[in-house]
């Protein structure tokens, strides 16, 4: 017996019931004209549903609403910027093999060492950076005492300090995703925009250096 959404009919909460066909899931309606702070998860869910309504609409995406503070802004993107990566880790996987990349690399003449082993850094796969430091930092944003939730006011000087970090370690992921494996970075980008969103919000809060650059296209704003 399927105990999830019936097509046609709208949710009353915002969850996916156990049984909810793929194209019924995220059926509920979104506060998309005016955002609303309510609950713990109110900023997160409002960048997730401007992402299922448009997701190559990246000006509207990354447009801080005026009731929230912009550390919590940033804070929730990069959140949101791990899950989606994720999913193009997975895709990376079956090409990304450690024999074929036994380091982790950005085209010519860079390479990175992962710091997710100790004090000391180590070389590791291209594969094994990857998972390894999106896991990583996963637990980092996850400590309520650097980042409590909710948050709507300033961050720290050592939170704001981990979540360039974050985005320093993520963008190399999205370097070596399109200097070694372009052709699948730029299906996925033609499908979620993930490169152009994280690139506004890092030029906008001047969060990462992008070394070495990935190229935009040319209708591609810059600021």
């Amino acid at each position: 017996q399927n105990l999830g959404c019936q097509p046609g009919m709208a949710s009353t909460s915002r969850r996916n019931l156990p049984g909810t066909g793929s194209k019924d899931l995220f059926k509920w309606t979104s506060e998309t004209k005016e955002f609303k702070l309510t609950g713990q998860y109110a900023v997160q869910e409002h960048i997730q549903d401007k992402i299922r309504q448009e997701p190559s609409a990246v000006d509207v995406i990354c447009k801080c609403p005026h009731d929230v503070h912009p550390d919590e802004w940033i804070y929730e993107h990069l959140r949101q910027f791990i899950i989606e990566l994720g999913y193009l880790i997975v895709k990376m996987g079956p090409s990304c093999d450690k024999s074929i990349h036994p380091k982790m690399t950005a085209g010519e003449g860079f390479e990175f060492l992962s710091a997710c082993y100790g004090n000391k850094p180590q070389l590791v796969s291209a594969i094994d950076y990857s998972c390894h430091n999106t896991d990583f930092y996963v637990g980092v944003l996850n400590k309520a005492k650097n980042f409590p939730r909710p948050n709507h006011v300033a961050l720290g000087k050592k939170a704001m300090k981990e979540l360039k970090d974050v985005a320093k370690r993520l963008y190399r992921v999205l370097a070596h995703a399109y200097y070694h494996h372009k052709e699948l970075f730029e299906e996925f980008e033609k499908k979620t925009s993930l490169y152009r969103r994280f690139s506004k919000l890092c030029m906008k809060y001047k969060l990462a250096n992008f070394t070495p650059p990935i190229p935009l296209g040319d209708d591609d704003d810059e600021e």
